[in-house]
């Protein structure tokens, strides 16, 4: 039951109230004459309305009383009273009662006022209990939220936006907001170097910001201003750059233990190669002491060991660049499958009579745009590797197939894309990879075979190259069933090369009577390249570097039909000194020679018409592709 507390000095009207209140289901445990007695009792009584007159005994009046509960109790006040005049009904204002009710009213009219101050108050209860959880959860939320009227005034400010732009409230709410916001794009110190959207605090504080704004729309459906809510990203920021440095730190220290890894294996390779060439050289030196003309067989046997050295110590700097993927490719389109079985025969003479050997080559689609050595290298590479995990024989199965990749799919060396692929795969009947070995088949110089049988850089080598081709690589195996390699290459739609011809024509050798500008560095290999050049027939001007190079062709006189020159050199590099000679010389032709890959750019040279030859190479080599440029 509802208890009302009646404050009323005239004892009679009070009961007559108290009997009406009483008749409509209400509690009305006592009535007051003054307004200190009912202050005085209203905590314990707990009532949820007062009925109090305006002119009451004692020394304070219903007024002042009123005020009061509401000030400390907010309960709801009806005031009564039989004076109506203008200066009591503006005091009675200054109270903020629920009704005014002028003596003497009707049942009806005291029932109407208690029903509406009741539910009046229930009302507005439940707004200020609104108010404080919005009020709350605006204020405690890790957002800045500012709310701005349609003229760009802020009307409303949260302690966590005022703490952004560090002003005060009144600093805030109120201005205008263009003059107290200010968003920017920025760099921040020690947050990276990417622009970031940032706020202006005090004294020029730039702080990080990410910022949205919405459409505050009134109860007609009318934009009634804007919300704006900033979240400051500093500290995000900062883990993520820390991280970032640290896993850059991690990269590096990853990549140092690698490169200790790989100065190990390179320095016994080459330590080993050079023992080979020191010692044939030291004894061709003996055998020329003695009797040349019986020393001759020994000699050349000699010379061939030397030159079997030299070449195993290019194979090996090719390796090392197809693992890093940083040697020059020259990709064109080649049929997989021609590619495949034109192999057949340099297969079968790396097998031993144990190894059967099969070739499938079926794929119905077969172009691919490859690198024809690099390829082959990957070829060789994985049939290698197949005939040494058969040592006591087995059967060796070499298959291309097209397959359509529909969804991403994960292999060895991560995922393949969706797409048309023409597919290699190359199965043997083996030992089988063991599984905690399957994840580091391609480091480099990881091998399971026997110190001395092998350098560890033949799986490397074919996923340097076949990542480096847009392809993809995945491994089958099981112990003691054998394991497969397939290789994806993206399908091409462009018509394919003969790789047969291509190769014939790449490689023959031949001679002529121009003129080359050979410009090199390098002396002994100036010396030796122009020895080969001069023996094919050419007539040939050496230079040691761009400024000779250039001298000479400022001479009208001197007849000049190609440059052969080193790239990388001091002051002028080659491929600068071949574009400042085509200003001059547009007709000459330009061959750049480099033992290192990322000295110029392959795009340049194709754009420029040139070609790019690395070293080492054999002479042979050297001389068809003069010949080539020249019959261009």
């Amino acid at each position: 039951m509802e208890r009302i507390l009646v404050v009323e000095d005239e004892h009679i009207v009070a009961l007559d109230i108290k009997m009406h209140l009483q008749k409509y289901g209400y509690e009305v445990p006592v009535t007051y004459p003054t307004g200190e007695e009912a202050l005085a009792n209203i905590e314990a009584l707990k009532p949820v309305l007062v009925l109090m007159d305006i002119r009451l005994a004692g020394e304070m009046d219903g007024l002042q009383a009123a005020e009061e509960i509401k000030r400390r109790f907010n309960i709801p006040v009806i005031l009564l009273t039989a004076y109506a005049d203008e200066s009591t009904i503006e005091r009675a204002k200054a109270s903020q009662p629920f009704a005014y009710l002028i003596k003497p009213f009707e049942e009806r009219e005291l029932r109407t006022a208690i029903v509406l101050a009741l539910y009046r108050h229930q009302m507005e209860q439940e707004l200020i209990r609104r108010e404080r959880l919005f009020s709350t959860t605006l204020n405690s939320i890790a957002d800045g939220v500012m709310v701005v009227d349609n003229e760009g005034i802020i009307s409303f400010a949260n302690p966590v936006a005022l703490n952004l732009l560090r002003i005060s409230e009144d600093a805030c709410v109120g201005k205008e907001y263009r003059r107290v916001v200010v968003l920017d794009h920025r760099v921040i110190a020690d947050l990276g170097s990417e622009e970031l959207h940032v706020l202006r605090g005090a004294e020029d504080e730039w702080i990080p910001v990410e910022y949205d704004d919405a459409p505050l729309i009134d109860e007609q459906g009318s934009r009634a201003g804007t919300v704006l809510v900033f979240r400051d990203i500093s500290q995000r920021l900062s883990t993520e750059y820390a991280l970032s440095q640290s896993l850059e730190q991690f990269r590096q220290a990853q990549k140092m233990e690698a490169v200790g890894r790989l100065s190990g294996g390179i320095a016994h390779d080459f330590n080993n190669l050079l023992t080979v060439i020191m010692g044939y050289s030291r004894l061709i030196r003996q055998e020329l002491d003695g009797n040349v003309a019986q020393a001759r067989d020994a000699i050349l046997a000699d010379l061939e060991g030397l030159d079997r050295a030299a070449q195993r110590s290019a194979n090996l700097t090719r390796q090392l660049l197809a693992f890093s993927r940083r040697q020059i490719l020259q990709p064109k389109v080649y049929n997989l499958n021609e590619v495949v079985q034109d192999m057949e025969k340099m297969f079968r003479r790396l097998l031993t009579e144990k190894v059967r050997m099969y070739l499938s080559c079926r794929a119905e689609h077969a172009s691919v745009l490859v690198d024809h050595g690099q390829i082959e290298q990957v070829l060789m590479n994985l049939v290698v590797n197949a005939r040494d995990a058969m040592p006591d024989g087995g059967t060796l199965t070499v298959r291309t197939r097209t397959e359509a990749v529909s969804e991403h799919l994960v292999c060895a060396t991560g995922t393949i894309p969706p797409g048309d692929y023409v597919v290699i795969a190359v199965q043997d009947t083996g030992v089988g990879i063991e599984p905690d070995d399957v994840t580091r088949i391609f480091e480099p110089f990881f091998t399971t075979k026997e110190t001395g049988q092998g350098t560890g850089l033949g799986l490397s080598t074919v996923y340097g190259i076949v990542k480096q081709t847009n392809g993809h690589i995945g491994v089958d195996t099981r112990l003691g069933a054998g394991t497969t390699f397939s290789v994806f290459l993206p399908l091409s739609g462009a018509v394919p090369e003969n790789a047969t011809e291509a190769a014939k024509i790449a490689n023959r050798p031949m001679g002529g009577n121009e003129t080359v500008l050979l410009v090199e560095d390098d002396e002994p290999i100036r010396k030796l390249l122009s020895r080969v050049l001069r023996d094919s027939g050419y007539t040939v001007i050496e230079a040691e570097n761009a400024g000779e190079a250039l001298l000479i062709a400022e001479d009208p006189t001197v007849a000049l039909h190609l440059l052969v020159t080193d790239v990388v050199m001091p002051h002028v590099t080659g491929d600068k000194l071949a574009q400042r000679l085509r200003t001059e010389r547009p007709e000459i032709r330009v061959l750049l020679m480099s033992g290192y890959p990322d000295a110029v750019a392959q795009d340049w040279v194709g754009d420029f018409g040139a070609e790019l030859l690395l070293k080492p190479f054999d002479p042979d080599v050297l001389v068809a592709k003069v010949r080539e440029l020249l019959d261009r």
